[in-house]
């Protein structure tokens, strides 16, 4: 699950090792266990680091086209992620608000985003709520700044098929 393995090539690693399995089975295996090593390999992951990039990037899911939020820190972990249908000031907030309660963000960080203006009006909402007079969370709204996850998202999608 760590690595950017598609259910074949499980299969084909499988049988090199002559353990005869169907991809369907390995996809199983991901959706019954998957879940289970990530809350258990959690808390053996390195912190994340206090610069972060977020973006959404635009794909289709069981036929319907959605957005996946997306951060990642400045080593290229991935914070969190979330699906939504809309890309709005409503969905920025609720996505920030999951991916700082699930660092427990309790120090200053840096957020790089594009140009969206939900953004930075989401930032300053959560900077009021924790201290209306001091700025926790620093934004930086360069486009180039954020290729970090620009790229990341490239490698999402050559691995779901679209490029």
């Amino acid at each position: 699950m760590r690595y950017p393995l598609s259910y074949q090539d499980v299969v084909d690693l499988l049988a090199e090792r002559g353990n005869s399995v169907d991809r369907s089975t390995v996809y199983r295996w991901v959706i019954k266990f998957g879940p289970e090593i990530t809350k258990r390999t959690e808390r053996h992951l390195r912190r994340a680091s206090v610069d972060w990039h977020v973006d959404e990037t635009y794909i289709r899911v069981g036929g319907k086209w959605c957005y996946l939020w997306r951060a990642v820190d400045a080593n290229g972990q991935m914070i969190d992620f979330r699906l939504t249908t809309r890309r709005d000031a409503k969905a920025a907030k609720a996505f920030l608000n999951k991916a700082i309660e699930r660092v427990r963000l309790h120090r200053l960080v840096t957020i790089v985003t594009d140009k969206a203006q939900s953004d930075r009006r989401v930032i300053r909402e959560i900077n009021q709520r924790y201290d209306p007079y001091f700025d926790g969370i620093r934004h930086i709204d360069k486009k180039w700044r954020n290729n970090r996850i620009k790229s990341d998202h490239a490698a999402m999608k050559r691995l779901l098929g679209y490029h």
